[in-house]
């Protein structure tokens, strides 16, 4: 149960459902981040790749244009022209185009200038000395060459550069699948566990509180929970308990003002059968004094002292059940216990289904007065009295008797009763009638114990202090 004033202390931020749900949107979002920049990497590592296939794609073009050119460049050159002889236009032509195309390489490779420093030293030793001619050939030869052995390279980068794309764009595609994955599986898991894990709660507290409507009360429900559901739960356990008290305190006033009434209107009928009895036993008793005292036969004396003594014992129980049902103060008084027991023990003689029972008393006779409430201690003898008989008269077979105690322990009085061991403490009403039976001892100050004497009988002991411990007037 969840101590008083706990529903006013606010939730620890992470125990709210609010806080959980915030949580869980930020690890979503910081878990869709993380996944989207990891992505946008290995994307970028493509592009970058895409890009290296784009400068090896101009660099192959720049290359064949330069390699196509040495060639045309060297089928042109044929033999060396002659002494003094300029060299052809289109050959001129043709060597200035060369060295420009292989100058465009040197974006690409900074190697290729030696290339064209060499085709350039051949071009100026060909037009200064013609008889070199062979020079130009031969470093338009070694440049063809090297071009020939460049694309070559140029075409193993060129697959090693598809196939490093293909993979990396086929490991993105699965990675990004997996993370999808992971992140639905995940998180949903989470957020179905959450939701299941909600909604079982909210139906067993559902089912607690139909419980509670249908009347169901001391079962405490128990809380898992420790957010707003759980806060639920625990006020609603306290409105149980709150229920439990005040229908307790409710049937408790009830008995109350039943017992009151029913002694009220005992006490009227005894006095208004004493009224009613008392006058003709006054008649009776007087004619019977006169017939005495007059000179008459022995008959007429016998017959009047006959009379006499049967009026004299109707007055008595008269008497005697005015003194019964008379109302007990419901204020603190100095009470004989021993007393009030015979009297309870009397009245309920008058109930037609214990006149079966005996009922013997069993009084302490140096017990000492006891001061409490007359009308609570009586109200709750008989109600000990009742819940003993009745469950003796659902045994059958059962000896109809019980035996009320007095005695005194200490600063304490006990009144015990005992009697077979017939009472189901499983069976709703005893718990009931015994739960009542404690709120009713409870103001006086007094305490009650159950207990079993070796098989043989069964004790309900009340304690009451002698000083009246919660005294109350």
């Amino acid at each position: 149960m969840t101590p008083p004033g706990a529903a006013e202390r606010p939730l620890p931020r992470l125990r709210s459902l609010r806080a959980r749900g915030v949580l869980a949107t930020l690890a979503l979002c910081a878990y869709l981040a993380a996944s989207g920049l990891y992505i946008a990497q290995e994307r970028a590592r493509i592009y970058d790749g895409m890009q290296a296939l784009e400068t090896l794609s101009r660099h192959d073009k720049a290359l064949a244009l330069a390699e196509a050119a040495v060639a045309a460049a060297l089928a042109d050159s044929g033999p060396a022209p002659a002494a003094g002889a300029p060299a052809p236009p289109e050959l001129r032509a043709r060597l200035d185009g060369s060295l420009r195309l292989i100058a465009a390489l040197d974006e690409f490779d900074p190697g290729y200038a030696r290339l064209e420093r060499a085709v350039a030293r051949g071009m100026a030793a060909s037009r200064a000395e013609p008889e070199r001619h062979a020079d130009l050939r031969d470093a338009l030869r070694r440049a063809g060459d090297e071009f020939e052995i460049r694309r070559s390279r140029l075409g193993e980068q060129r697959d090693a550069l598809m196939l490093d794309y293909q993979r990396r764009y086929d490991a993105v595609t699965v990675e990004s699948l997996l993370l999808s994955v992971v992140g639905l599986v995940g998180f949903g898991s989470l957020a179905a566990w959450f939701f299941a894990r909600l909604a079982r709660d909210l139906r067993r507290l559902e089912a607690h509180a139909r419980e509670i409507v249908r009347g169901r009360r001391g079962v405490v429900f128990e809380v898992r929970r420790d957010d707003e559901i759980g806060r639920l739960m625990h006020a609603v356990n306290r409105m149980a308990d709150d229920l439990d008290e005040r229908e307790k305190q409710i049937e408790l006033d009830g008995q109350r003002r039943s017992h009151q009434d029913k002694m009220l209107a005992v006490g009227a009928l005894a006095a208004g059968v004493a009224h009613e009895v008392n006058n003709p036993l006054a008649v009776i008793s007087g004619m019977a004094q006169e017939l005495k005292a007059g000179a008459t036969p022995e008959r007429v004396a016998e017959g009047a002292q006959l009379i006499l003594s049967q009026a004299q014992r109707a007055a008595q129980v008269a008497r005697q059940l005015a003194d019964v049902a008379a109302p007990q103060p419901a204020e603190f008084a100095w009470l004989d216990l021993n007393a009030l027991v015979r009297r309870v023990v009397q009245l309920m003689g008058y109930d037609r289904r214990y006149r079966g029972f005996a009922i013997e008393v069993g009084a302490d006779a140096e017990l000492p007065a006891v001061k409490s409430s007359g009308n609570a201690v009586q109200q709750l003898v008989m109600q000990l009295l009742a819940l003993g008989c009745d469950a003796i008269a659902a045994h059958p077979g059962t000896p109809a008797q019980a035996r009320v105690e007095s005695a005194r322990n200490g600063d304490t009085v006990e009144l015990s009763l005992v009697f077979p061991p017939v009472l189901d403490f499983g069976r709703a009403e005893v718990q009931r009638s015994l739960l009542l039976a404690r709120a009713v001892a409870e103001p006086l100050g007094g305490r009650l114990a159950i207990g079993q004497e070796d098989g043989r009988c069964m004790r309900i002991k009340l304690a009451l202090p002698v000083d009246g411990g919660r005294d109350q007037g």
